[in-house]
Formats: structure tokens, sequence, C-alpha cells
């Protein structure tokens, strides 16, 4: 065989291992692509534990599904969260729906402890709010929330009220807990326990022997969330739990579910109290004032979020029809 033959023999074996090569880049590329759009992204992989959980939102009053939603001062929310002796819980007087109260179950369904961040942030609402315009006129919602602590029997609300203790499992020796929500008001002005900065709604607590930042008081919540993710620094007006620790999953069902006098392992409940803020205008849906919807669908959405430490986010969204009384001229 002569040396060009030689040579050409060469070329000709490197150019099929080139192939080859090519082949299994290629296959190695396109299984790599496919196994990571097939991830669910709630879920981080790691040498020796799956992040994992799950979040469900029900609603727990049904008085406003057929009597409607009318605005409620924000000073008021304590009386109407607690008022489950008289009409019921976020009932008035007259029989009105003035509130909506909803629970919020997290899961944590690995088999490694975590710790996550939550949010709840309401948009819709009818016309331009009054309590708080600081950071925005025309797009203000004039939707507002509040964490609540109630009780179920048998999966209905026996009592709620805006008093408590935080949530997070912190072990400070000062603890955390909450007075109740509208003792502040003065003048009208119904916006003193609205807070919109982050060093005044937050305090350093020990969860499982480290320094944590955690939510150090109950407080009024404007939603002031623009960005495509949530900050802690940036999103205190949408805050729920800051450094939420829950135990790795164990072999028990009955620690996943419960209401706020239960104590949890794996688990974590939440209850918030969802009103529309009194403007002193009417806010019917059509009634053609600034920023109110022109049909009751969709009068006001609110989106859920968890964030764990480790980047993995699970959202639930809910939204309702909220009918609302024209003001009747004297």
């Amino acid at each position: 065989m002569s040396g060009q033959e030689k040579k050409s023999k060469t070329n000709l074996i490197y150019v099929v291992i080139g192939i080859l090569t090519l082949v299994v880049a290629i296959t190695g590329a396109t299984f790599a692509y496919y196994t990571a759009t097939a991830t669910v992204n709630n879920v981080i992989t790691g040498n020796m534990a799956s992040i994992k959980f799950d979040i469900n939102v029900a609603k727990k009053t049904n008085v406003d599904n057929t009597s409607g939603l009318i605005p409620m001062t924000n000073s008021m929310v304590q009386k109407a969260v607690s008022n489950a002796s008289t009409k019921g819980i976020c009932v008035d007087d007259n029989g009105n729906a003035v509130c909506q109260v909803y629970k919020i179950t997290i899961n944590n369904s690995s088999s490694a402890g975590m710790y996550f961040d939550g949010y709840v942030t309401l948009t819709g609402g009818s016309g331009t709010p009054t309590d708080y315009t600081t950071w925005g006129s025309t797009t203000a919602t004039t939707m507002r929330w509040a964490q609540a602590f109630c009780t179920e029997t048998s999966g209905n609300l026996a009592s709620c009220t805006t008093a408590g203790t935080s949530t997070a499992r912190q072990t400070d020796a000062t603890g955390f807990t909450w007075t109740a929500l509208g003792s502040n008001a003065t003048s009208g002005l119904d916006k003193e326990e609205i807070i919109d900065t982050y060093a005044n709604a937050t305090k350093s607590a020990t969860i499982q022997g480290n320094s944590y930042t955690i939510i150090n008081k109950n407080y009024i919540r404007v939603s002031k969330h623009t960005g495509a993710s949530y900050v802690q620094a940036n999103d205190v007006t949408s805050a729920l739990v800051y450094n939420q620790f829950l135990s790795p999953k164990d072999t028990s069902t009955s620690n996943d579910t419960g209401d706020s006098s239960t104590t949890f392992v794996d688990a974590q409940v939440y209850y918030i109290v969802v009103w529309l803020s009194e403007t002193g205008t009417n806010q019917t849906a059509g009634s053609g004032v600034t920023n109110t919807p022109s049909t009751t669908a969709n009068f006001f959405q609110g989106t859920v979020t968890f964030i764990s430490a480790q980047g993995s986010e699970v959202t639930s969204r809910f939204g309702d029809y909220v009918a609302v009384t024209p003001d009747t001229k004297k």
C-alpha cells in the first residue's frame, strides 16, 4: 500500500470517528434538553434529597357568593373577622358580606427540611384608593388583606381574629405576639396600620439555631408588587411570611392539615382576610368611575406565591366576582 493510500485511509478513519463523536454529542444534547424541559419547575434535585412542596388555597366564607361584597373601612377589619357570635364571620350587622377569608396550606413533600418566603398579591378592585395612594394613582388597587388566625369545626370556620402569634417556627425568647388590627385608626385616615417599609415589618429571630428575618407584626397589605419576581426588601406590602421552616416529610398524614391552633411538622396553615377598602364613592362594576371594571367578571384577582430558599417556586391564583351596593342619594 502506497503512502498516499495509507494517508487516505487514516483520514477516513478520523472522519468516521469525528462523525460518531458528533452523533454522540448531538444525542447527548438532545437527551439533556428533553430531560430538562420535562422537569417540574418546583423540584430541585440535589445529591441527597429532592426539594418539593405544594400549596392549596381555599375560600372559607360564602355569604358574598349570593349577596355580594360591600366596601369596608380598614379600621373595621378585626370586628368583621371576629363577628362569629352575632351575624357571622365577615358579615356586618345588616347581613352584608364585608370581607372574605381564605385558607392557605403548604406541605413539604420532600426528604429535606426547608425555609421559604410567602407572598399574597391582590389586583383589581374598583376606583382609586383613598387610604394609600403614594405608590400610584390610577393603577392602584382598592383591595386589601391581612393575616388572620382561625379555628375550624368540621371544616367550617368557628372563630377568627387578626391578633395572634407569628407562624414562623421561631424560638426567639421574646416571641412575636400580634395585637388586633383596627385600634390605631385616627381622624378618619384609616391607614395607620398599612406598612410599606421593610424595617418596620421585620425583625431577626432564632430558627433552628440560626438568626433569620421574619415578619414581626400583623399589618394591612396593599400589594405594591410590580416586579417580575418577589424580593423580601421590595415586597413587604405583599409579604405573608419570611423564612418559614418546615421539617422533612414524615410518615404521618394527621399533621398535614388543620387550623391556626394546630401544631404542624411538615406543613403549615395560614389564613388571610381580604376586603374592598372604602373610598366614599360608588364602587359598583360598570358605574363609570375611574379604574372600575365594566363587568363583574374577575373583579379582583389574588396570587399566592411561595419561594423556597433553594429557589423553587409554587404559585396559586384565586379570584372572585364581587358585587357592591351603589351609593344611595339621601
